[in-house]
């Protein structure tokens, strides 16, 4: 699909500036608003040519049928990627849609991906992620920020940090965050839906000298605490 993002003071007149870029009218393409205008900032949108391949209608039909079971009112955008497929679904069911700390996104990712890659060979597979007013993009940005800012802490203060309790999705982008750092490790512990990450000190970092032996960790509600805008050793990719 050819696609376009344009900004304007009004989201109308971002979308007719991509009509006039594209040489194309209302009818030839998908309208997708990405940010709303703002006081500080400008309306974008991303307006996307109708020419769907096999694949993205098979896809699109998939998402549409599973959104109809749940009784959401939603609409659905497919893109086919060099080696994955994007869907990015909006509508006034957004928010029940992402659900808490995106659990019902990345449930519904995963349930979208297992019914299409069902017995097809490993060579034929493909990943299909899932977003939504991008939410997901949003949400890796902040858990890496905040991934980054607790290292610096705990380095700091020499105190491993329990985060609360997080879903394999936000676990797995704190251990990515942290993967290279030279100094901390991540690991994670307990059992759904309760497991949690720590964040510990490399074993070849000297203590200060008011490093007290019987807290093993700090929590940090300054740090826990996640903002959401609408969801071991060293590290191992799979330690969620």
């Amino acid at each position: 699909m050819k696609s376009i993002e344009t900004q304007g003071k009004t989201a109308d007149q971002a979308i007719e500036i991509g009509l006039y870029k594209l040489g194309v009218t209302r009818d030839d393409v998908q309208i997708e608003i990405l940010e709303q205008a703002g006081l500080f900032n400008k309306a974008k949108v991303r307006l996307t040519v109708n020419t769907t391949s096999e694949e993205e209608q098979k896809i699109k039909e998939l998402v549409e049928k599973i959104i109809s079971l749940m009784g959401l009112e939603l609409d659905t955008y497919v893109e086919e990627r060099e080696h994955d497929f994007f869907v990015n679904v909006t509508g006034i069911d957004s928010a029940l849609f992402i659900g808490k700390r995106g659990d019902s996104i990345e449930e519904f990712q995963t349930i979208v991906n297992n019914i299409y890659n069902k017995n097809k060979p490993r060579e034929e597979i493909k990943r299909i992620t899932v977003d939504s007013n991008n939410y997901v993009v949003k949400r890796e940005e902040t858990l890496t920020n905040l991934a980054k800012r607790t290292a610096g802490k705990v380095v700091r203060e020499h105190k491993d940090f329990k985060f609360e309790a997080m879903n394999s999705y936000e676990r797995r982008i704190i251990h990515s965050a942290l993967a290279g750092h030279d100094k901390v490790i991540t690991e994670s512990y307990g059992k759904e839906p309760n497991r949690y990450v720590m964040v510990k000190l490399k074993n070849n970092i000297s203590k200060p000298k008011n490093y007290d032996e019987n807290k093993d960790y700090f929590e940090d509600d300054s740090i826990k605490e996640i903002p959401v805008t609408n969801n071991m050793g060293e590290h191992r990719p799979d330690a969620d």
